[in-house]
């Protein structure tokens, strides 16, 4: 599909997209990925090294990702726990992922959009009214991931939500106000920078491809139900292609592959085997739920839009700063 002719309709989306859908993308294309994952970093003499620095760099990250979240910021956001952020957050997540596939992004780019989300949420609030910045915001991050990710970024116009038509101008500002609130630390590392590496070394028996394939799964599946600041990425990335054996690992039995690591002492193991199960009661709920969407619903409806969002209303977001000050966005001409 061509990206100029892809008008997403998040009624369509958000209601049924998951990580246990993932298979359910053009062959052709998914071999294509999974094969730049296998040969991204192709072990070598000095894979070693290389992952170390990923794994220093991810630390660097998240230190300052967290440098205002719930657990060390007096005036963090109380939205991140509450129903309605959390519905929102799923239906987000469900729309960059069709989004991606609509497109054809990469999963790096999909996985990046939802880092820009989160940690947009951990210092600023989004009032509960104003379901549009939710999804503004939700654009912006996709948008800014493809601009990094991507060899083509779609146009700003190409983006479709339901309900809202957002002018180009809107998401623009919307990008900026995401990249000034992260810092403009947008290059970061991302579980895929892992999965050939772990799979290797875990001698998966079922096969490098179908390996990774499982693992890209299992990692969509359990971001919706945990912030993806929760863990690092080299943890996710060890518990899923652990997940994706489909061995009913014990923890002693993580530990003891985990062992195996000459890296093991930069990875938690209590960490990994705890992401570990919850990707695997996660995969559970979601063959339990599992549904489908019909390829042709994708362009229903997609031309149906309430009003156009200029993003004039700068109130909507706010700092959690203590003195949690209104945003100004940047004017662009």
């Amino acid at each position: 599909m061509e990206a100029s002719g892809c008008s997403v309709s998040i009624s369509t989306l958000i209601c049924e997209e998951d990580g246990a859908d993932l298979e359910a993308d053009d062959d052709s294309n998914e071999d294509g990925e999974l094969f730049l994952l296998l040969k991204e970093q192709p072990l070598s003499q000095s894979d070693e090294e290389y992952v170390e620095k990923l794994i220093s760099k991810e630390t660097n990250l998240n230190i300052a990702s967290r440098c205002c979240s719930p657990s060390s910021c007096d005036e963090a956001p109380s939205m991140l726990s509450q129903d309605w952020f959390v519905a929102s957050r799923i239906d987000s997540i469900r729309w960059i992922l069709r989004t991606r596939a609509c497109f054809g992004f990469s999963y790096k780019t999909a996985y990046l959009a939802i880092s820009f989300f989160d940690r947009f949420c951990l210092r600023r609030t989004i009032e509960k009214e104003k379901s549009w910045a939710i999804q503004l915001l939700s654009i912006a991050c996709l948008s800014l991931a493809a601009k990094i990710e991507e060899e083509r970024a779609p146009l700003l116009s190409e983006y479709r939500i339901e309900e809202h038509a957002f002018r180009s101008n809107a998401i623009l500002r919307m990008e900026l106000l995401v990249l000034s609130t992260l810092e403009w630390r947008a290059i970061g590392v991302t579980p895929f920078d892992y999965l050939s590496y772990f799979v290797n070394k875990f001698q998966c028996r079922d096969g490098s491809k179908h390996s990774i394939h499982e693992a890209v799964g299992f990692i969509f599946a359990i971001i919706e139900v945990i912030s993806i600041l929760d863990y690092r990425p080299s943890t996710i990335a060890a518990a899923a292609i652990l997940a994706a054996s489909n061995e009913g690992l014990t923890k002693e039995l993580v530990e003891s592959k985990m062992a195996t690591l000459s890296l093991c002492g930069s990875l938690d193991k209590e960490h990994v085997y705890a992401c570990y199960n919850a990707m695997n009661e996660e995969s559970k709920k979601k063959h339990k739920e599992s549904r489908r969407l019909d390829s042709s619903d994708l362009s229903e409806n997609c031309t149906s839009v309430t009003h156009v969002i200029d993003l004039t209303d700068t109130a909507s977001f706010t700092s959690t700063s203590n003195k949690r000050r209104r945003l100004q966005l940047p004017n662009i001409n």
